[in-house]
């Protein structure tokens, strides 16, 4: 025996030719939704999520493509940038270091100021011949390039070099010559390379970047000794105009007057700077793809 066909009515899904609330379902049956067993599984299978797709071996490991010009370029560039920070930093330990001078410490001799514990920036004072000779080594002072003069006085012990002043490189042919008997006040300072960017000297012509008092010395064929320190005067007038000045290189702050606290902020520039560009050149890979994290199995 057949069931008849369902018709869908207000009330729901009834036979044909029922009647409901005093009214007979229409005679014409819509319809029927398929409710077996294959329907109600495809329903599930349709409303089940979809199951997310294995992860492939790329994809959970890490890996990364360089850009060659890039990662070439950034390699010379965080190189620079630590050698600043680098010369700034020892520029800061330098003058941190430098003891403070005292208008009221006693010069001594130089002899004694050597045999010292600290010779370096010890004020003295020394009478002696001078040698008319002299050596030009450059120098930047406010911007400007000239160089200092360091002349050569012999003392009854040996001889030292005296640092005259700072002239401009237009002036530096009219520094005069001196000879005879001198009598200067200044301060004990190390003849030392500044840092790695001064090029090295090269004695044979005569070209000086650095006081290296010994190969100076050798170069104006000086005998009795080659001194490690040289005097630098506290008043200088090389161009003997009869207006002195101050030597900014027997500061006890160094040979300018930056104090040693812009030095540090300088250095953490610098760096600040090569920690950006590694901050930039992870980035970008990260961006374009060629630097990927491996990913933990969930």
């Amino acid at each position: 025996m057949t069931k008849p066909p369902l018709v869908e009515t207000p009330e729901g899904w009834v036979p044909a030719g029922l009647k409901v609330r005093g009214k007979a379902s229409a005679t014409a049956p819509k319809a029927q939704p398929d409710v077996g067993p294959a329907s109600l599984a495809e329903s599930v299978l349709v409303a089940e999520p979809e199951a997310d797709p294995p992860k492939t071996a790329a994809e959970s490991k890490a890996s990364f493509r360089p850009m060659p010009v890039l990662t070439v370029l950034s390699i010379i560039c965080l190189g620079i940038l630590y050698m600043l920070g680098d010369w700034q930093w020892a520029k800061y330990v330098e003058k941190s270091r430098a003891p403070a001078l005292s208008t009221a410490t006693a010069p001594v001799s130089v002899a004694a100021a050597l045999q010292s514990s600290q010779p370096d920036y010890r004020p003295v004072e020394l009478t002696g011949l001078v040698d008319p000779r002299s050596v030009k080594v450059r120098a930047l002072r406010d911007g400007i390039s000239g160089y200092r003069i360091f002349s050569p006085v012999v003392l009854e012990d040996g001889w030292i070099f005296v640092d005259r002043g700072f002239v401009a490189e237009a002036d530096a042919n009219k520094v005069p010559a001196l000879s005879g008997q001198v009598s200067y006040r200044g301060v004990l300072r190390k003849g030392a390379k500044a840092n790695s960017f001064t090029p090295d000297n090269d004695p044979v012509l005569n070209v000086w970047f650095w006081p290296d008092l010994p190969a100076m010395g050798t170069s104006l064929k000086l005998t009795g000794g080659s001194p490690a320190y040289y005097v630098a005067l506290n008043l200088v007038d090389p161009l003997a105009t009869g207006q002195t000045q101050i030597n900014p290189w027997a500061d006890s702050k160094g040979a300018n007057q930056i104090p040693p606290e812009r030095h540090l902020g300088y250095a953490l520039t610098w760096w600040g700077f090569g920690f950006a560009l590694i901050g930039v050149y992870t980035g970008l890979h990260i961006r374009t793809g060629r630097l990927r994290f491996g990913r933990s199995p969930s």
